[in-house]
């Protein structure tokens, strides 16, 4: 088996179905997975994280894997993954749609719906995972592109495929900040590939046309405190009966969505290690929530944690990788086993 870019072997042994059922589950979300063919199933990966970014390289033999309607019901998640095929092929079906993927090409699916992957062969791809707040669309947007095969052999293609291969070979090799920065190129390539898909839906679609260029104004105004609804519309010249409609299409309020931007924008910047001596009401007020007690109220409801526990777990998480890595001095930080 050969991949079409240059990574050295996986170090990690491989293991049996049982075991790989139970890594699957542990590192992503609950996944049935069914293997293919007369042949003993076996898989390994590794793992690189960096910050709520985990990037993997998996090998494993002929199989399918499904998330199932019943595993969804199970609890809600907000893991968005990216498969980026390295050799063999990949089946992705999700939304109604099915992309086939060949080495290089890569395609997004979403954990919070069902989805089914085949590989009827042998196969090797890494695959990313972040959480959704970190795309900047609403999810029944999102809908609309997972899925879809983004080629290598494709304008973006040819400069976003391979910069992700590279950040999966190069991640754990670098200081936690470099680490960070990439990641999050990386991400805003992602960003570019998605837009640039979802355009071709838009043009078609003055009314999701409008709903594109809501969000950017909302993007735009984020660090306002007086942004409010009837700000957004006076700017597209609409009522604001006709913006909360909009937005209501798509399951969201404009309220709502202005807040999670703003508590997304503040998550990822206390993670930013080159903001680690900026003062928590300094970050959350450049994104336009200036009264501490009430931005620690709501970042705790939607994060589970207050704002400075959030920043000292990355904190130490981050020290954590980078002795990791120090002490062993290997090229991936992975489990001594497969995924565990």
């Amino acid at each position: 088996m050969t991949d079409i870019f240059d990574f050295p072997p996986l170090e990690a042994p491989f293991v049996d179905l049982a075991q790989w059922r139970r890594d699957t589950t542990e590192n992503f979300v609950p996944l049935d997975v069914h293997p293919l063919g007369e042949s003993p199933f076996r898989a390994r990966a590794s793992r690189v994280d960096v910050g709520e970014v985990s990037v993997f390289r998996i090998e494993h033999t002929a199989s399918i894997v499904a998330r199932t309607p019943a595993l969804v019901s199970r609890g809600a998640t907000d893991l968005i993954k990216v498969s980026l095929q390295l050799s063999g092929e990949e089946l992705i079906e999700q939304d109604g749609r099915v992309a086939l993927l060949h080495p290089g090409d890569l395609a997004i699916y979403d954990t919070s719906r069902p989805y089914t992957l085949r590989f009827d062969g042998t196969t090797s791809l890494v695959v990313i995972t972040f959480p959704h707040g970190y795309l900047d669309i609403p999810r029944e947007e999102l809908a609309s592109v997972t899925a879809t095969a983004f080629p290598l052999e494709s304008p973006l293609g040819r400069v976003v495929n391979p910069f992700l291969v590279g950040l999966a070979q190069s991640l754990a090799q670098l200081p936690a900040e470099h680490g960070q920065r990439l990641a999050r190129s990386g991400l805003d390539l992602l960003m570019t590939l998605i837009h640039t898909q979802l355009k071709e839906g838009v043009r078609r679609d003055p009314r999701r046309q409008l709903l594109h260029e809501l969000l950017g104004t909302i993007d735009e105004l984020l660090g306002d405190p007086e942004l409010s609804p009837a700000q957004v519309a006076d700017a597209h010249f609409i009522s604001t009966r006709h913006l909360h409609a909009v937005f209501a299409e798509r399951g969201i309020t404009v309220a709502g969505w202005i807040r999670e931007r703003r508590l997304e924008r503040i998550r990822r910047d206390l993670t930013d290690a080159q903001l680690a001596d900026l003062p928590i009401a300094r970050i959350a007020s450049r994104w336009g929530l200036v009264n501490p007690a009430h931005f620690s109220r709501l970042f705790r409801a939607t994060f589970g944690h207050s704002p400075t526990e959030y920043r000292v777990a990355a904190s130490v998480h981050e020290q954590a990788t980078s002795v990791y890595e120090q002490a062993t001095g290997v090229h991936e930080q992975a489990t001594a086993s497969a995924l565990h």
